[in-house]
């Protein structure tokens, strides 16, 4: 039986690389961790991260899971331009995870769309002094799960 949170974040992941982005060389990846080199970065990078998983018991036999699945999303832009554009692509990554519309794309057992998605543009201001513009997307999925061992 494989992770519900590793087979979220792969069928966002699949989703999203069948996507046609506005800037052409926009790479989507599903990672464990974000680790980039930022000479990478010269074009627009998405990566499909786990995240974490909150349970809350709403039975004696199930749980109410908020699965969280974090989407990064950067490049190394040296003028405003570049940010600008940045910024219309972390808005339609966040417009499609919020759709939730991927033919094609196979999800885990009760997983629908997402309960709730945020953004933070830039945070923390890092890597600024590199000129890498950042965004990370974060989209829970609430499923309700049995504590019944198989």
């Amino acid at each position: 039986m494989s992770s519900v949170l590793r087979s979220i974040a792969d069928s966002l992941a699949a989703g999203l690389q069948s996507v046609t982005w506005a800037i052409p060389s926009t790479t989507v990846e599903r990672r464990n961790w974000v680790n980039v080199d930022v000479d990478a970065m010269s074009v627009p990078q998405v990566f499909v991260v786990p995240g974490s998983a909150d349970m809350t018991r709403v039975s004696r036999t199930h749980m109410q899971i908020d699965y969280t699945v974090n989407v990064f999303v950067g490049r190394q832009a040296h003028a405003d331009s570049d940010v600008d554009l940045m910024m219309d692509l972390a808005d339609s990554v966040s417009l499609q995870v919020r759709a939730h519309y991927f033919q094609g794309v196979t999800w885990p057992a009760g997983v629908t769309s997402p309960q709730a998605v945020s953004i933070d543009l830039n945070p923390d201001d890092a890597l600024a002094e590199r000129n890498v513009w950042r965004a990370v997307i974060t989209a829970t999925y609430r499923v309700f799960e049995s504590n019944v061992l198989p």
